[in-house]
């Protein structure tokens, strides 16, 4: 059962919610807007705010069906070690979907449903960083690092500290890092783009950001 809970761990993972959404409901392939990224952040640029909450929503209960009642079901509680690996490979499933080529998201909001049943006070606390750090910098990837690093922080803090989720969280503060490395080069560089938190008409297709196509 363990075999059959991770294999779909990562196809469930895998649903290109944000591609699915975009060619669905305004038959626009999301690849060939903005940053061309399939992650809600472009879809928010691309379409407005609902729509990227939708899809960020959308997102988040992958990894929460995968850490959560798929695990109960097929393989162990919330929270052993298997339940751990079905919820990184939900991620990876994300990041490299078989559905689009091997080419996904950055796994950010994934992550969170995966931790929000894993560790959900440490969890939340750093959702609360991510929203300081995005309100003050304009920026979702300055957030997602910065939340990606309060992670283990928060685990410890908040007695979350079950060794599969903390050997967890340090593998996916490491791998959100890394696939925001173009965005810490452009951060450096000054010309990441920003959010406006105004809501953009229905249908508004952003113009293109600066080509992103190594972190998809």
């Amino acid at each position: 059962m363990t075999a059959i809970y991770l294999v779909l761990a990562y196809l469930l993972g895998a649903i290109p919610t944000g591609y699915l959404f975009a060619r669905l409901a305004r038959g626009v392939d999301i690849r060939t807007v903005g940053s061309g990224n399939i992650g809600a952040t472009n879809i928010l640029r691309a379409f407005g705010w609902k729509p990227g909450l939708v899809v960020l929503a959308a997102d988040m209960a992958k990894g929460a069906l995968v850490a959560g009642p798929l695990a109960s079901w097929l393989a162990a509680a919330p929270g052993g070690w298997v339940a751990a690996a079905g919820g990184l490979i939900a991620v990876l499933g994300h990041d490299y979907t078989v559905f689009l080529g091997m080419r996904g998201g950055k796994g950010v909001a994934t992550s969170c449903g995966v931790l929000l049943v894993l560790a959900p006070r440490a969890t939340l606390a750093t959702l609360a960083v991510f929203a300081v750090v995005v309100r003050a910098t304009r920026m979702v990837s300055a957030g997602s690092l910065a939340g990606a690093l309060a992670l283990p922080l928060f685990l410890w803090l908040l007695g979350e500290r079950q060794a599969p989720v903390l050997c967890l969280s340090l593998l996916l503060c490491a791998f959100i890092w890394l696939k925001h490395t173009p965005n810490i080069r452009r951060m450096l560089a000054g010309t990441e783009p920003t959010i406006s938190f105004g809501e953009r008409p229905d249908g508004e297709a952003s113009a293109r950001a600066p080509d992103d196509r190594g972190r998809r």
